[in-house]
Parts: C-alpha cells; sequence; structure tokens
C-alpha cells in the first residue's frame, strides 16, 4: 500500500537520469553555437559548462526549465569563488537574458 523508502529512491534515480539524459539527446554542436550566439548578441562570454546548462533551459519542455537551469548556474559560479547573493543575481541575469529573449 504505502511507498517504501527503496521505492522512493528508485522514483527519484529515474527521474534523475531521466532529465540527464535530456542534455545528452541534444545534438553536442548546440553547445558552442550557443556560446557564440551568446557572445554575439549580448556581448557575455560563458564558458562550456554554464553554455550546456542555458541550452538545456532553452530546449527541455518543462515548467521549472529555467529556475532549474539558474540553480545550477548558481552553483557553478559559487563554486568558483563568487559570493552567494552575486552568483544567485549573476544566475537569473543570464538565464532570463538568454532563454528569456531566444525562447
Amino acid at each position: 500500500m504505502g511507498e517504501t523508502r527503496k521505492d522512493a529512491k528508485n522514483l527519484n534515480e529515474i527521474i534523475r537520469e531521466n532529465r540527464e539524459s535530456v542534455l545528452k539527446d541534444l545534438p553536442p554542436v548546440l553547445v558552442p553555437v550557443w556560446q557564440i550566439k551568446i557572445r554575439e548578441r549580448f556581448g557575455i562570454s560563458v564558458d562550456r559548462e554554464i553554455a550546456e546548462y542555458i541550452v538545456l533551459a532553452a530546449h527541455e519542455k518543462g515548467t521549472w526549465k529555467k529556475q532549474r537551469a539558474a540553480r545550477k548556474i548558481e552553483k557553478i559560479l559559487n563554486r568558483r569563488g563568487i559570493s552567494k547573493e552575486e552568483s544567485i543575481k549573476m544566475a537569473l541575469d543570464i538565464v532570463d537574458l538568454v532563454v528569456g529573449t531566444m525562447s
């Protein structure tokens, strides 16, 4: 009747793997193309790791795609030594600027 912890874990793993496979299904050439497009259109350079999440947000079919991409980018920026507040602001700005105008 009730869902066991093992079933919940398996379900969470399935969801995580499904989300990860979305980016794998996209052609690998999209990331460098988007990097060039972002640099030309907005005058900002993003590295491959951040560009992957931008591509995912632009091409994924989901209601939380922009928020999820912003969170991932924020974690990357935070890991690189940028303060939490500044990385949150930068991540939201990047996603809103790029995905909001290109989608």
